[in-house]
């Protein structure tokens, strides 16, 4: 049997286990968990500011989208081929044939569209032509987007430019 002081020192020793258990394993971890969690919403509130900062910019380029969308169904029955319509567009912007020439670089799937990639390569253009050209190119009937754009003055003629255009002709995924 036990003596009263060996029952309290061995009750003291158990409460004492039991605050080491609540704190190792509940209070800690809780105490943890708590201050990730506001971290976490802390990063949410900012990132829902953001979000709410972009909304203008995100609803023009949604308009946008939508809009290019319309012009991909739009020309999907086209007879021609994109290589053909291409040089065909970009002869109406008054670029003579011997000023440019066009190469496929391959298709690309996408989930709602597929895009037939080109290198566009232009020569000895003035800097409005050049600007005149990418305007008609994204604003035009076609459905293309103007990936990237890589331009270099002339070493001959600082007036005049050389550059490259990497277009993107969009068609239905589906064709």
């Amino acid at each position: 049997m036990l003596r009263s002081r060996e029952k309290v020192v061995l009750a003291l020793g158990a409460a004492a286990v039991v605050v080491i258990l609540l704190l190792s394993f509940v209070v800690i971890p809780g105490v943890s968990k708590v201050r990730s969690l506001s971290r976490a919403s802390v990063r949410a509130e900012k990132d829902l500011e953001e979000l709410r900062k972009m909304l203008p910019e995100l609803s023009r380029l949604d308009r946008e989208v939508r809009r290019k969308m319309g012009v991909v169904s739009a020309s999907a029955n086209e007879p021609e081929s994109p290589l053909t319509r291409l040089t065909g567009a970009i002869q109406q912007a008054g670029l003579p044939q011997s000023a440019f020439s066009l190469k496929s670089t391959g298709p690309r799937k996408g989930e709602y569209i597929s895009e037939e990639a080109f290198d566009l390569k232009v020569e000895n253009l003035t800097y409005l032509e050049m600007v005149r050209l990418l305007s008609r190119m994204e604003s035009g009937q076609l459905p293309v987007v103007v990936r990237s754009a890589t331009l270099k003055s002339r070493y001959d003629n600082s007036k005049y430019l050389d550059g490259t255009l990497r277009i993107g002709f969009l068609l239905p995924a589906d064709r």
